[in-house]
């Protein structure tokens, strides 16, 4: 029997297949390619009957001005959302610089050594508060002692010539003295009154009350020290003694100021000068109260530029009496130019302002809860506000308080 005549019984025949013929059917090539496509229509069937339900937590990767954020309203009341509406309102020109807070010289004093001699009492630290007349340090030394002794010689001797003036009045009534010796006697009298006059002083100028020189004038309770005290209300802002250290006359010991006003000195560029005036007012901020505006005017524009920074003084008076600024302190300033027109423009606290995807951008209220990233272009800064040229309109409910809390939410 040859090979073509071979016949398979039912029996032994496999069974159909509806796949197997069809792939014996292909060439060999095909057959990886088909079983790929196969395993991804099985997956496909697998996954069609799972609903994946999308989470808000993870914003979608939009465009920045798409991104939005919802917050459950308790949530954000402890962020302390505050919004604000978009209004057109008259801005005044402005010029923007830099400072620091400066004392008023006018309101400081120093407490110097007075003499040699050796402390002995030291009645004030930094920061305290004193009045005219407060002691501050107490000094014992050989020059009071000295001063001490040309006022009792001085005294006595004057008490000699006084005597002996009024008996030659009397012997001159009496014409038994001569014109000459009469007035040589009134003269040593008042050359000993003035030489008293100056050793009292000496005392007053090395710092002895004047109860304390009366004292000395009569012997009595002789004073061994000196007690500076302030001769202004102020505060004590730097002292540089300590008990027992050697001073002299030259050397500063106390330095009091009064703080209730204090100088801005701000660096105005040369090109802005020409536009500044006196009496102009200006806003002051400082990073250590970011929610505080301090207001002053223009005292005193420099009449000398620097020559490497190309910057002249100008001098703002400022009150304060809460005495939140501090001489050193790094401030920033809006001079508002009077000399220039005013205009309208949206404006929007500096609050409001955050930095979202490397781009100027603000929060949006655009629903219950719900807040939307809206980028935007930045003008002149006036002080604690700006001006928005473009990205917002009128009557736009915009966050200018909690904008933190909510970026933050956007970038979990």
């Amino acid at each position: 029997m040859n090979e073509d005549s071979i016949v398979t019984s039912p029996a032994e025949s496999p069974s159909p297949s509806p796949i197997l013929p069809v792939v014996a059917a292909r060439p060999a090539w095909l057959l990886p390619t088909l079983a790929l496509g196969v395993g991804i229509a099985i997956g496909a069937v697998a996954m069609k009957g799972t609903d994946v339900e999308p989470t808000d937590a993870v914003p979608t990767a939009t465009a920045p001005s798409q991104r939005g954020i919802s917050l459950p309203p308790a949530l954000a009341d402890r962020a302390g959302i505050r919004v604000e509406q978009v209004v057109a309102e008259p801005v005044v020109p402005t010029v923007e610089m830099m400072g620091n807070v400066a004392f008023d010289p006018a309101r400081i004093a120093d407490v110097g050594g007075r003499l040699d001699g050796r402390v002995v009492e030291v009645h004030v630290e930094l920061g305290d508060h004193v009045e005219p007349g407060d002691p501050l340090v107490s000094i014992e030394g050989p020059d009071l002692g000295q001063a001490i002794a040309e006022l009792l010689g001085a005294r006595a001797e004057l008490a000699a010539a006084t005597s002996h003036a009024a008996r030659q009045t009397t012997l001159r009534q009496d014409q038994l003295t001569t014109a000459s010796l009469h007035e040589q006697a009134v003269a040593e009298r008042s050359a000993l009154e003035a030489r008293v006059r100056g050793a009292e002083q000496h005392l007053s100028a090395l710092g002895l009350a004047p109860s304390s020189i009366n004292a000395a004038s009569r012997g009595r309770a002789l004073p061994r020290t000196i007690t500076l005290r302030a001769p202004i209300a102020g505060e004590v802002v730097d002292r540089q003694v300590h008990l027992g250290a050697v001073v002299d006359p030259t050397q500063p010991l106390v330095r009091i100021s009064d703080l209730s006003s204090v100088w801005i000195v701000l660096d105005m560029f040369e090109h802005d000068l020409g536009r500044v005036r006196e009496g102009d007012e200006v806003e002051i901020l400082s990073e250590a109260y970011p929610d505080a505006t301090f207001h002053g005017t223009v005292a005193h524009i420099g009449a000398v530029v620097d020559e490497a920074t190309r910057t002249a003084d100008v001098r703002v008076v400022v009150d304060n009496t809460d005495r939140r600024l501090r001489p050193g302190q790094f401030v920033h300033a809006a001079l508002h130019v009077s000399s220039e027109a005013q205009h309208e423009a949206l404006v929007l606290p500096m609050s409001a302002i955050s930095q979202i995807d490397g781009q100027t951008s603000v929060f949006l209220r655009v629903g219950e809860n719900r807040y939307e990233v809206r980028p935007l272009e930045l003008g002149e800064r006036h002080g604690a506000r700006v001006e928005v040229t473009r990205g917002l309109s009128a009557g736009d409910q915009v966050v200018v308080e909690g904008a933190f809390a909510l970026k933050s939410e956007l970038e979990r």
